[in-house]
């Protein structure tokens, strides 16, 4: 599964119907995997504070860090004309579609996107 950024989010968060879906997914030995652009989403909230930065990157380091890189570009401009996404979201959304991974998220804007697969929590 990719999670989107805003499932990271309300992870820190304290959210806990998400709290207790990733734990399971840990448990249960469940791939998860994030983009490299929810990494920059979550690192570049203006609240946070030195320490906080720290401690989410150490948070960040229990997911596998998908790079944003040129099949991933294409297939987000391609995704970005389509459907009329910001380029983040484009970014997440190209890469669900090319590793063929279901998107765990709570942006509505993902779901007219008939190419991938949605999991809201």
């Amino acid at each position: 599964m990719l999670l989107d950024s805003n499932i990271l989010i309300a992870y820190l968060n304290g959210e806990k119907v998400v709290i207790e879906n990733i734990h399971n997914w840990f448990k249960r030995n469940i791939a998860l995997f994030i983009s490299s652009i929810s990494v920059a989403e979550v690192l570049s909230l203006p609240v946070l504070t030195p320490k906080e930065v720290i401690q989410i990157k150490k948070f960040l380091d229990y997911f596998i860090v998908l790079p944003f890189d040129y099949e991933i570009a294409e297939t987000a401009s391609f995704f970005r004309r389509k459907y009329k996404l910001k380029l983040p979201d484009a970014g997440i959304a190209a890469t669900a579609f090319l590793r063929n991974l279901p998107l765990v998220t709570r942006d509505k804007e993902f779901t007219k996107i008939k190419e991938l697969t949605i999991l809201e929590i």
